[in-house]
């Protein structure tokens, strides 16, 4: 089985969004993925997070055709997205652990199906055993 390792580094909506789709991508084509969740997108993973403003484009018109999607139904929150992945295939979501202390964050505090809390020794070492490696 290939194995993609993702990096999110933004707790931006359309990042999140893009991180969930490619993960999808990826989990229904039977690779295993890693998805490492670092700076502000661990705030994101926080049970208790504020909801997330629309997306944002320099383009208004993009940006207001995905909110419309979003507001349809038409596109999967990423957190809906990321929890149905996680009954599909081989998902792994790691919260970074230096954020999370400084934001005096436990893994009790994160979305339930965040996986772990772990370093970047962690992320290098999982990178280097991965088929590919793409940071959003």
């Amino acid at each position: 089985m290939a194995k993609l390792v993702l990096v999110c580094d933004s707790g931006a909506t359309d990042k999140l969004q893009t991180v969930a789709l490619v993960a999808s991508g990826a989990v229904t084509s039977d690779y295993e993925v890693l998805i490492f969740f670092m700076h502000d997108a661990v705030y994101a993973l926080k049970k208790d997070a504020p909801a997330e403003p629309d997306v944002t484009s320099v383009f208004p018109e993009v940006s207001n055709k995905i909110n419309q999607a979003r507001q349809e139904g038409k596109l999967v929150h990423w957190k809906e997205l990321l929890e149905d992945l996680k009954d599909l295939g081989e998902l792994q979501i790691i919260a970074c652990v230096q954020i999370t202390e400084i934001l005096g964050l436990e893994k009790d505090d994160l979305l339930p199906f965040v996986d772990d809390i772990a370093g970047v020794n962690t992320l290098a070492e999982e990178a280097m055993n991965a088929d590919q490696v793409i940071s959003i």
